[in-house]
């Protein structure tokens, strides 16, 4: 309890009193009006509600979204429907002069043959794979130069562009083959 001054009279007032005792003044509360602070409520629960709404959309939106491949890589799609076909997923990033071949079957591949922009008769450039594992983590990395022509010349990628690029692997089934052609840029 403390004393203070009635701003009326001026005499000395409890704290505790509801009013001044000598000229009856009634003591002033510091409250904060109900409208204002109804209104905050209100503000605050609009805030909240819109900011989880607008997570949920953005959840909702990147849900939908595959991953993107680095700038500037290509993806092989098969290009020839073989009875007897590798399940891969091959891309080429056009910066780094790099293939990423993924073995996508249940199997691993054995003694790999990658030809590069073969064309039938036309000999391509040639490259081999000890051994490609199943799965994302186990894909085989391939620099384009090392694929090189019947001629014992290397591959360029500054004066040839990559086409296709075909497989032929050893598997628990037998040989298998992939052939994939090039050209759908991934953003």
């Amino acid at each position: 309890m403390s004393l203070r001054n009635c701003p009326d009279c001026g005499k000395e007032v409890s704290s505790l009193a509801p009013a001044c005792p000598h000229c009856g003044r009634p003591r002033q509360k510091a409250y904060f009006p109900i409208e204002i602070a109804g209104g905050l409520g209100l503000a605050v629960i609009c805030v909240v509600a819109f900011s989880w709404h607008s997570s949920r959309q953005d959840d909702t939106a990147s849900a939908g979204v595959t991953p993107a491949a680095p700038p500037g890589t290509i993806v092989a799609r098969p290009y020839r429907h073989l009875e007897r076909s590798l399940t891969a997923f091959i891309g080429y990033n056009r910066t780094l002069h790099l293939f990423r071949v993924e073995n996508r079957d249940a199997f691993p591949w054995a003694d790999c043959q990658v030809s590069l922009n073969s064309h039938g008769i036309s000999e391509g450039y040639d490259s081999g794979v000890k051994s490609i594992k199943p799965g994302l983590t186990e894909a085989a990395l391939l620099q384009s130069t090392d694929f090189i022509d019947p001629d014992g010349g290397r591959f360029d990628p500054s004066d040839n562009s990559v086409a296709t690029l075909d497989l032929d692997c050893e598997t628990p089934h037998g040989r298998l083959y992939y052939a994939g052609k090039f050209g759908t840029q991934v953003p």
